[in-house]
């Protein structure tokens, strides 16, 4: 049977409590554990119905002996953002008590892995070890401030697993993955098993993100020589197309893809009938620096000249803004693509201001001023 454990977070508001639930499935003598969550950015849903389908096919697994190590799934990960509504609207994505990013600037416990390191050798690719230094590099101590709490939790859990996957979404754009450039064969398998055409590798995307303060201490390990690629923890970013994108037949999908995911992991048994939806051939594997940020070049109306997914050459009028209150007769101001590659995302506002982030298109060559270690931005 799944265990179903519950969390209460330091309250934050007299008279309120904010609430994590964890769903675990195990079973055979493996080792091997995954951590899979959804809703860390409050405002994106299409994870949160990915799964709650995952968890009907994960119950019958288990209840069919097909489960072999352990599988821990989060159905919400931010219960503070859910509950930030104003106006109606939920601006879940930043935290309106402080205005950051509620996906940005997790523990980073690389200090105090290094210290461990000093006083303690785990064999080599001995990962259970590794996976308890992780965790006394994290410490014990949870803050008494709520959201400092909630990412706390959220990567002490994290750190138990040798797979992390977290589920967002965009405001419209097509399905890609995050992953680091260390773990190219892994993002490439997960891409083919859900069906994903672009993957984005970064040695060090910036801001911390949770997926990246779990890769930064793996790093470390891998870098000295303890752990081996394959062996090392793996973490991914899915982003399950736009904030739109909540239909259950694409759910369903979704779900599916992460269990044939699971299985080439060996962490599950799957019937014969679920061969990965692509070929590994057909994912393109896209440098972060190579992705750039889309800005209005003007305020106004926008009409987009290409669809998500659309291939783009460099210099291409991709979008024109149509000024609302110019003199009749003024001509639209266009977008032009700055690279060849594809477009990846679009806002979903139309209504756009200049110098407003209004998408995102990607190349497989590295753009000038793109850093490492400064490729994520607040947003």
């Amino acid at each position: 049977m799944p265990q179903t454990v519950e969390i209460t977070l330091p309250s934050q508001t007299p008279g309120v409590a904010h609430k994590l639930y964890k769903h675990t499935f195990s079973g055979g003598s493996g080792q091997r554990s995954a951590y899979i969550q959804a809703g860390l950015h409050a405002d994106e849903h299409p994870g949160l119905l990915v799964i709650q389908n995952l968890l009907v096919h994960l119950q019958r697994l288990e209840q069919e002996g097909r489960i072999d190590g352990r599988i821990v799934i989060r159905p919400f990960a931010n219960p503070v953002g859910m509950g930030q509504q104003v106006f109606g609207q939920l601006p879940g994505r930043f935290n309106l008590a402080t205005g950051e990013n509620f996906n940005r600037n997790f523990p980073n416990i690389t200090t105090q892995l290094e210290t461990l390191l000093t006083q303690a050798r785990p064999a080599h690719n001995d990962v259970c070890a590794m996976k308890f230094l992780l965790l006394s590099a994290l410490g014990d101590s949870v803050p008494a401030e709520t959201v400092a709490a909630n990412k706390h939790l959220l990567l002490h859990e994290a750190l138990q697993h040798d797979l992390f996957i977290d589920l967002h979404c965009d405001t419209s754009s097509i399905l890609h993955i995050y992953a680091n450039l260390n773990q190219r064969e892994r993002s490439t398998r997960l891409a083919t098993s859900m069906g994903v055409k672009a993957v984005f590798l970064e040695e060090e995307a910036g801001g911390l993100p949770l997926d990246e303060a779990y890769a930064k201490a793996w790093k470390v390990l891998h870098g000295k020589g303890f752990v081996d690629a394959e062996c090392a923890g793996f973490s991914a970013t899915v982003e399950l197309r736009g904030q739109a994108d909540v239909e259950d037949a694409i759910a369903e999908q979704d779900a599916l893809g992460l269990l044939r995911f699971l299985s080439t992991e060996g962490l599950i048994r799957l019937d014969d009938d679920t061969e990965a939806p692509i070929e590994p051939e057909h994912v393109t594997v896209y440098p972060l620096e190579g992705v750039a940020h889309l800005e209005a070049s003007g305020t106004g109306i926008i009409a987009w000249r290409k669809a998500l997914g659309a291939a783009v050459q460099h210099g291409e009028i991709i979008a024109e803004i149509l000024p609302l209150d110019n003199p009749l007769g003024t001509p639209r101001i266009p977008v032009l693509s700055p690279l060849q590659g594809i477009l990846v995302a679009r806002h979903h506002i139309r209504l756009v201001r200049v110098g407003q982030r209004i998408g995102m298109a990607a190349g497989t060559e590295p753009l000038p001023g793109r850093i490492t270690g400064q490729l994520m931005h607040a947003f």
